[in-house]
């Protein structure tokens, strides 16, 4: 049997620290490849096209939801942001692991098509200290601020959506605990390879 890549799927409210805590990930799991979202929001100093989001126009991407591009999309604070099958497909069916940053609603989408992965939610320690990252960040206006922290604070109490949830304290320690999730999950019964052909064979695989 093919090995295929295990799906690690991580949300959190804005002002939590997902994206610099799935960039450390990367740093730590260099064959971990992420499947690069689009995105009609505006690029922001430091990011990437094509690393951090496909950044493309609401034309381009409404163009691509019609198309059935995408395993999953959602409109977040007045953007729009999608996982296009591709982005997936072409790591996942090579046997690598695969990383997909979604909010709650992508999360929600692949809970409802029952869509198998691993589930971690990050949460900030508090909504006082959410609140100090958003306005630390400089890119939102004081009512973007607030519309982040009141979805934020919905977005929290979908936590059961999830299998994990970690409190984002400090970035490294957040990511030693999503790297001893992800050991002990590919270490199941039901995801268990023969390393052998007598193993295998023994096994009636």
């Amino acid at each position: 049997m093919k090995k295929v890549g295990l799906p690690i799927i991580i949300s959190a409210p804005s002002g939590t620290g997902k994206t610099t805590t799935c960039k450390r990930l990367k740093q730590r799991l260099p064959n971990l490849k992420i499947a690069t979202s689009h995105t009609t929001r505006k690029i922001r100093k430091g990011e990437t096209q094509g690393v951090d989001y496909f950044f493309i126009s609401k034309e381009e991407f409404e163009s691509k939801k019609n198309n059935n591009d995408f395993l999953e999309w959602a409109k977040v604070h007045r953007e729009y942001y999608g996982t296009s099958f591709e982005a997936l497909d072409k790591h996942r069916q090579n046997g690598f692991d695969i990383l997909l940053e979604l909010d709650i609603q992508g999360v929600n989408s692949l809970r409802n098509m029952d869509f198998e992965g691993i589930y971690i939610m990050i949460l900030p320690p508090s909504i006082e200290e959410m609140t100090k990252r958003l306005k630390k960040r400089g890119t939102e206006t004081e009512e973007d601020i607030e519309g982040r922290l009141k979805t934020g604070k919905e977005e929290i109490k979908d936590y059961k959506k999830h299998d994990y949830v970690i409190t984002n304290f400090e970035v490294e320690e957040t990511v030693e605990s999503i790297l001893a999730i992800v050991r002990a999950e590919k270490s199941r019964v039901a995801r268990y390879m023969p390393t052998s052909e007598d193993i295998k064979e023994l096994l009636g695989s």
